[in-house]
């Protein structure tokens, strides 16, 4: 004789039946259901409207999308599990689409998500090309790699900032436009010194021209 456990109201209830699948698969679905209920109640507060994080209707449109894309099909029959959720590329999405992620988005992703906020922090704080606070629009990275170092990557990363006003390294120029960042070998070698403008890669550029190669972006979104 085998034990199964039926679901009632809630509860689970052990009896002296012939276990089957079907039993067995109510007794599952029962404990998932418990387990993603009593996650659910200590992630706090419901979501939050899209409007609050994002007034244009543009964007607002394109973050519901990124968020939706990554919201995984999953067989809990109530709300959705941890791992329900494809945190990077939804981190990567929302970063691509803002160029950082700033304490209210993620507050707001982890809401609509159902995630908790240490959750995304860890994921998102583990990799250094996703930003936590503000930054340009657009990025410029001036790679210092051994053979980038070697070739001038130093007279490449003051020509930048003095396109971009005198900033420093990590910071944003007065309008917001672009920030310029030194990052380790973008493995390109072969095209030393390399700038990097978004994901837009220039081999042994010409530091005097950095001002008219930067031009172009100004009214483009992230990239």
């Amino acid at each position: 004789m085998e034990h199964h456990r039926e679901a009632r109201n809630g509860n689970l209830v052990c009896a002296d039946r012939l276990g089957t699948p079907a039993t067995t698969w109510l007794l599952l679905e029962a404990v998932i259901e418990r387990s993603t209920r009593t996650y659910r109640a200590t992630l706090g507060a419901p979501p939050l409207p899209v409007e609050r994080v994002e007034p244009d209707p543009k964007r607002q449109k394109k973050l519901t999308r990124a968020i939706e894309r990554y919201l995984l099909a999953t067989p809990v029959p109530k709300g959705r599990a941890p791992e329900a959720v494809d945190v990077m590329g939804l981190l990567a999405a929302v970063h691509a689409l803002y160029g950082c992620l700033t304490r209210p988005m993620v507050e707001f992703l982890c809401r609509a998500a159902e995630l908790y906020t240490g959750q995304v922090y860890a994921a998102a704080s583990f990799y250094p090309d996703i930003y936590l606070d503000p930054k340009g629009r657009h990025h410029l990275k001036v790679c210092t790699g051994t053979a980038c170092h070697v070739k001038g990557a130093d007279r490449l990363a003051r020509a930048c900032s003095r396109a971009l006003g005198g900033v420093p390294a990590g910071e944003a120029d007065a309008h917001g436009d672009f920030s310029y960042f030194n990052t380790s070998c973008v493995g390109a070698c072969s095209l030393a010194p390399v700038l990097m403008v978004n994901s837009d890669m220039y081999g042994d550029p010409d530091p005097d021209r950095i001002p008219a190669l930067i031009a172009p972006y100004r009214d483009r979104e992230y990239e």
